[in-house]
């Protein structure tokens, strides 16, 4: 009997120690990555705005790019449609995304407002650790559609092509 609740205990125990390791071991690329995200929002960056818009997609559409030299460091993207508006921002390192931070803003026909905030970490492609307000969660949809948006967004730059890379995932 003893050696069955050791068993049982080991099952219940070790998945928790396991995800807890695991969020441990991407604390160093969190800490290095706000460590960028901060020393790019200190810098002297150039900037080039363009408007855009798609019907059904955004109104009202601005993406800004942000240069370190030639480098791409960060895209904020905004936009609005009918009662609902957002703002989303993009961290490059070396041409590699690393953040984004999402921000979401609705209101009710009653006139309450409601604002979601989102958080990517990413490091090789890959996102580490996603949070939706102070919440770490598990990725989903939402992640793998910010990280091909993240891929694409600084490509769009040349072609000017906004909406088929935010609108159409």
């Amino acid at each position: 009997m003893n050696r069955i609740i050791t068993i049982l205990l080991l099952m219940i125990v070790l998945p928790v120690l396991n995800t807890h390791a695991q969020q441990k071991n991407v604390e160093p690329d969190i800490i290095a990555i706000r460590a960028t995200f901060k020393k790019i929002n200190t810098l002297s960056l150039k900037q080039e705005q363009f408007k855009y818009e798609a019907e059904g997609c955004v109104e009202d559409g601005i993406v800004q790019y942000y240069f370190q030299g030639n480098e791409i460091v960060k895209i904020i993207e905004s936009g609005s449609i009918g009662d609902g508006s957002w703002k989303n921002e993009y961290y490059y390192e070396s041409g590699k995304f690393i953040f984004s931070y999402e921000m979401i803003v609705g209101s009710s026909a009653d006139g309450a407002e409601t604002k979601s905030e989102y958080r990517i970490y990413a490091k090789d492609g890959t996102a580490i650790r996603y949070m939706e307000d102070q919440k770490i969660l598990p990725a989903d949809s939402r992640v793998t559609k910010t990280l091909a948006i993240a891929e694409k967004l600084p490509k769009a730059y040349t072609t000017k092509k906004f909406a088929a890379v935010l609108c159409e995932q």
